[in-house]
């Protein structure tokens, strides 16, 4: 979805001509990684942001700066990329899968069943640019003293109920990988109004962070500790910059596209699942759910003819819990990632199927195109 043109040029022309890649460059002096880090905080609706160098990363410093670690247990979907499986495994705790509803996203009442004493956060995951019931999770999470982290990687810009997602748990995590709303072909950042887990995930990011001048002084709630290596570039930053100038017109973009075609397939009758929040949804697909799994394929090779494209979900093997857990039986209880365990998301997600919005379609084009999609379904 991301645009790219001549002042994603410009920014980087500036970067390397000046040959000033590094980030950091003493205290108070603002450069392209702190301007965009202050500008998505203000955008995202926090006090503060931190770039790292994927969205898994991201996670990663999310779950250290809350102070999860070995022995705990994180509650996730079952429907994610396996990167937020990954980040829990290597802070040490236990990835705890939760089944999905109807809506793709996790499941409210699934969190409730599963959280035992080991429990310590709660992974909310805004898949295909949906957000969760994040009201409800929210207060489960408040209810029964747990972290809420939001995992923002495919829904940047996205609203639940008024506020961006990525605000309304204790952190956000965002990513810029290649195939995101904005990109700058890899990347990614926190969000948080906490100060702790802001200076924790300095830490993190930068192992050296507290000897140099720019963040030597920036350490008021915590002690500095040994973190890791996440620290971007000035290129990213700069990218990054140019992107973030364009967020809204992608997003006006996405769901002006998305709205025809949420119009033609109600009007059609067409099984489409409906955002948690429709205002909110960034508007990046539209998800269809069919009645049976031999229905769905059958429509499958009818809406996949004359350059229509949709995708089972089912294809994406490193996004459903039951194609990638494996990994994970391999240290951690195997108990916890029997596939029986999750035939209610099974049978969800083998019956849906997604279709990416065609931002680059002009408004009749979007429309004919969906009238096109319906009368392959309905032949």
């Amino acid at each position: 979805m991301y645009i790219t043109d001549q002042n994603d040029f410009k920014a980087l022309e500036k970067i390397i001509l000046e040959k000033r890649y590094f980030r950091n460059r003493g205290k108070g002096v603002e450069t392209e990684c702190s301007r965009f880090e202050r500008d998505f905080a203000q955008k995202m609706g926090t006090d503060y942001s931190l770039l790292v160098t994927s969205g898994t990363n991201a996670l990663v410093c999310a779950l250290i700066s809350v102070g999860v670690g070995a022995g705990d247990e994180v509650i996730i979907p079952s429907y994610t990329f396996f990167a937020t499986a990954a980040a829990v495994v290597n802070v040490g705790a236990t990835p705890v899968i939760a089944n999905i509803d109807h809506t793709l996203t996790i499941d409210p009442n699934e969190i409730l069943r599963l959280i035992s004493k080991k429990t310590k956060a709660i992974i909310a995951v805004h898949m295909d640019g949906q957000p969760c019931k994040m009201d409800i999770i929210q207060k489960i999470a408040v209810d029964n003293n747990l972290f809420l982290i939001e995992d923002v990687a495919q829904a940047a810009g996205g609203m639940f109920k008024g506020k961006r997602l990525g605000s309304i748990g204790d952190v956000g995590c965002f990513s810029f990988n290649v195939d995101k709303i904005i990109s700058a072909g890899e990347g990614g950042a926190i969000t948080t109004s906490n100060r702790t887990y802001f200076e924790k995930s300095l830490c993190v990011q930068d192992a050296c962070c507290s000897f140099g001048a720019t963040h030597k002084e920036a350490f008021t709630t915590i002690s500095p500790f040994i973190g890791q290596s996440m620290r971007v570039s000035e290129i990213t930053g700069a990218l990054m910059n140019v992107q973030l100038s364009r967020l809204d017109l992608i997003l006006s973009r996405l769901r002006e596209r998305k709205k025809i075609l949420r119009e033609c397939f109600l009007k059609a009758q067409m099984p489409m699942v409906i955002s948690n929040d429709e205002d909110g949804d960034c508007g990046t697909t539209v998800l269809l759910t069919f009645k049976t799994v031999e229905e769905t394929n059958q429509l499958l090779k009818k809406i996949n003819s004359d350059q229509l494209i949709a995708i089972p979900i089912m294809a994406k093997p490193a996004h459903t819990c039951w194609q990638w857990m494996h990994l994970l039986a391999e240290v951690r209880p195997k108990e916890l990632y029997r596939k029986s365990l999750f035939l209610n998301s099974i049978d969800i997600v083998s019956r849906t199927v997604k279709i990416d919005v065609p931002f680059e379609m002009n408004l009749d084009e979007v429309e004919a195109y969906g009238m096109n999609i319906i009368q392959k379904i309905k032949s």
